[in-house]
């Protein structure tokens, strides 16, 4: 039968539904063991989502209110205790406000920002809910409209899964000026508070060092960049390098292979061509450290020695960089920085939803290391 619909408000949905919850076991004069009802039957009869109910009973089960049966449903497992109201189950408003973190699949990296912008924001006295998307836009939108939507957070972060794409809820929520952050991306095609790292310079500076090292015939390795901003930075941050130094570039050593951080033979195949091809190339600039890594095994298979043969340099700081047989020169991304800037940034935006936040611009910072032999020949 379908009751009163739970609307938002300052108490967030599911909270809502764990005290009607309760009031149903009292009304149906429920005695431990029976069962409760569904979270289908539950979200029918206030009017809200399967999700919403579920994390209602969840929330009883820890309280030790109900206790759930895989296959065989949820069932009470104590009167409620009215807490001195005489029966009337009081709504908590939590003190401290949700914020949401949508993650892609997490990896080193991400975890360092995740640790970062988690702690930060605790500090400053917010709960976080984190959600991870597997970096899909369907399911990104998904997740955000459900943080929003039931469990009322004041404002997300977001790192998005697709460097090329921005979903269209999140467009629209920073469009109605929620409050939205994105992290690690940044987008031409929409002014939207973000915070990335300095890609065009941290390129143009390894690419600097190995001219300054003496190199000259320096390739450029990237995944494709299918329009994505910090791809694009790098290659032109490598191409400022030369400009700056007044050498001519020669884009016949430009190369792009697959996206994949695992090369299928095919793709190893074509880099070995590309290579091999170029024996007078002496340096290799990589638009991220698995590149790096894949230049490195690709060297390794034709016979080619790094770094007296070839030098390679790579991008972000991976921890295996400096793992390798040949510790990577590479440009750190500095993830604590990202993190702690990115919720400083939200939690401003919180206070002022009407607040203008440009992109805030992190720097990077070379990491010198052994895979670059300097060419310079003392006198």
């Amino acid at each position: 039968m379908m009751r009163e619909k739970l609307k938002k408000g300052p108490v967030v949905l599911y909270e809502q539904m764990r005290v009607k919850i309760m009031e149903l076991i009292r009304e149906r004069g429920l005695k431990p063991h029976d069962p409760v009802p569904s979270e289908t039957e539950l979200a029918k009869m206030y009017g809200v989502s399967s999700r919403t109910s579920k994390e209602a009973l969840l929330q009883l089960a820890r309280e030790g209110i109900v206790y759930r049966m895989p296959r065989r449903g949820t069932f009470l497992a104590k009167l409620p205790d009215d807490g001195g109201t005489g029966g009337q189950t009081r709504l908590r408003i939590k003190e401290r406000q949700a914020v949401g973190v949508l993650l892609p699949d997490t990896d080193e990296y991400v975890g360092r920002v995740l640790q970062a912008l988690t702690v930060e924001l605790i500090d400053r006295g917010f709960e976080v809910l984190v959600r991870f998307t597997s970096g899909l836009l369907e399911k990104e939108d998904e997740l955000a409209r459900d943080l929003v939507d039931e469990y009322s957070v004041a404002g997300l972060i977001i790192y998005p899964g697709r460097h090329d794409t921005l979903s269209d809820l999140l467009i629209q929520l920073h469009t109605k000026q929620f409050p939205v952050v994105i992290v690690d991306r940044a987008f031409r095609e929409i002014s939207i508070p973000s915070v990335y790292h300095d890609h065009l310079h941290g390129a143009s500076e390894l690419t600097a060092y190995l001219i300054s090292n003496g190199h000259r015939r320096i390739g450029f390795v990237s995944e494709e960049f299918r329009g994505v901003m910090s791809r694009e930075d790098r290659f032109n941050g490598y191409t400022q390098a030369f400009l700056d130094a007044s050498l001519s570039l020669d884009l016949s050593l430009v190369y792009k292979m697959g996206s994949q951080r695992s090369l299928t033979r095919e793709a190893e195949v074509q880099l070995d061509r590309f290579i091999a091809g170029n024996r007078d190339m002496t340096a290799a600039v990589c638009s991220n450290d698995y590149v790096a890594l894949s230049v490195m095994q690709s060297a390794y298979r034709l016979g080619i020695t790094v770094p007296e043969q070839l030098s390679v340099v790579g991008f972000t700081d991976f921890t295996f960089a400096e793992l390798l047989p040949v510790p990577l020169t590479t440009v750190e991304k500095t993830a604590p920085e990202l993190g702690t800037a990115a919720a400083k940034m939200l939690s401003e935006l919180i206070a002022d939803p009407t607040a203008r936040h440009s992109p805030l611009v992190i720097p990077t910072r070379l990491k010198e290391r052994k895979s670059v032999k300097s060419l310079n020949i003392n006198i």
